[in-house]
């Protein structure tokens, strides 16, 4: 297996996170973003969509991060994913985290990292839209995680990895993560799992 991938991708690290917890033999190749390198033909025949990451397993390609953790974790027989119902539980979760939770973080990602990298000044109006929608997600995530150790219930699952990996950019992006008890608990505890570290935002 092939995973094309970028460290500066969230998407990307959440599932390098899974491949180190589950210890999968997956070769990884880096692809240059600043440089264009998701609009060559030769990747645009593996992922359209010009993004990352993507999952070349012999004749199967699987785009979209949380398809590929699904895709890996299904490779071996584990709690991540399980073969019941529970996978329901996940895929809400996963869901929710690519509608809502991401998009959230992400208006705060554009206006605290790449705003500055092209010379801009962050937007305040836009950063506050990115904290009141953070926050009223955030209450959702951390609701649930009142009365359960993850958020699919009391076992790592994949969809903790999925939703996870946005948390990394709290300092950077100043996620009032103080405000939410439960949620800054699992984030603390996530990072010790075994793989947790590749979650980690990489300094700019």
């Amino acid at each position: 297996m092939k995973l094309y991938s970028n460290p500066f991708s969230p998407n990307c690290r959440k599932v390098h996170a899974l491949i180190k917890h589950l210890g999968l033999n997956v070769e990884n190749e880096t692809v240059d973003l600043m440089k264009g390198a998701q609009n060559e033909p030769a990747y645009m025949a593996i992922n359209p969509n010009a993004k990352v990451p993507a999952l070349v397993d012999g004749q199967t390609k699987i785009w979209e991060s949380n398809a590929i953790l699904a895709y890996l974790a299904s490779k071996q027989d584990t709690k991540l994913w399980p073969k019941n119902s529970d996978r329901y539980q996940i895929l809400q979760w996963m869901n929710w985290e690519a509608c809502h939770f991401a998009p959230a973080v992400s208006k705060l990602i554009g206006q605290y990292i790449f705003a500055p990298l092209r010379g801009n000044q962050p937007d305040q109006a836009i950063i506050d839209q990115g904290l009141a929608d953070f926050r009223k997600y955030a209450a959702v995530a951390n609701g649930q995680l009142e009365s359960t150790q993850f958020l699919a219930g009391d076992q790592l699952t994949i969809a903790d990895l999925s939703v996870g990996v946005w948390l990394s950019y709290a300092e950077v992006c100043k996620l009032p993560l103080n405000e939410f008890t439960h949620l800054k608990r699992w984030w603390h505890d996530l990072q010790a799992v075994k793989g947790g570290t590749e979650l980690a935002a990489p300094k700019m």
